[in-house]
């Protein structure tokens, strides 16, 4: 959605993921927090964000900062996006708390055809993992599954190509400019919960 909202920007934003326990041992996303379209690479409004947000964070004990996502403002990047050194470097502070962090690189190029008219998902996001100390593609470049397709597919149909949610969408940026918008995105999380 955030990268939807601004095609023209490099868009980026952290990864929320829960805590693994006893019963949950596989990394599972259950949010994202969008940082940037404006101000990428701006290393004060960076560690402004990651303090806040590890602040709200850590008053929640079930989620911790899973990883970052990024989609370039280049298009044609193919065959698929990669991390560059800002996001290396961020990838390496979020796995100094965290092992099992992530990074996700999207597409534009492939994000035009990512959803054909068989509703079939065809994500244009490629994953990469910490490999020996150095941030490397995962195996098949994606590593990861859905849930839920056909709840993942129609919420995407509804929420996005229907109601235009993600011109909704506030990033960090928009709440430095202006306090009072919540980089939380409570109503948008409560409506997409309703596809779960």
């Amino acid at each position: 959605m955030h990268s939807l909202r601004y095609p023209h920007a490099i868009v980026n934003g952290l990864l929320v993921m829960e805590k693994k326990n006893k019963l949950n041992k596989s990394n599972r996303l259950v949010d994202c927090i969008p940082l940037f379209h404006s101000s990428h690479g701006l290393t004060p409004m960076l560690e402004v964000a990651l303090n806040q947000i590890s602040d709200y964070l850590q008053r929640n004990t079930n989620y911790v900062i899973g990883g970052y996502y990024q989609a370039n403002d280049t298009f044609h990047e193919i065959p698929g996006p990669s991390p560059n050194i800002f996001v290396e470097r961020i990838a390496e502070k979020i796995h100094e708390t965290n092992s099992d962090s992530i990074v996700l690189m999207l597409s534009d190029f492939h994000l035009a055809t990512s959803i054909d008219e068989a509703k079939n998902l065809n994500l244009p996001i490629f994953m990469f993992t910490f490999v020996d100390g150095k941030l490397k593609p995962t195996s098949n470049n994606r590593g990861f599954q859905l849930e839920n397709n056909e709840s993942t597919y129609k919420a995407i149909q509804e929420l996005i190509f229907d109601k235009h949610y993600h011109l909704n969408i506030i990033d960090f940026d928009m709440h430095l400019e202006n306090v009072s918008y919540d980089w939380r995105n409570l109503r948008l999380n409560e409506m997409i919960s309703h596809y779960e």
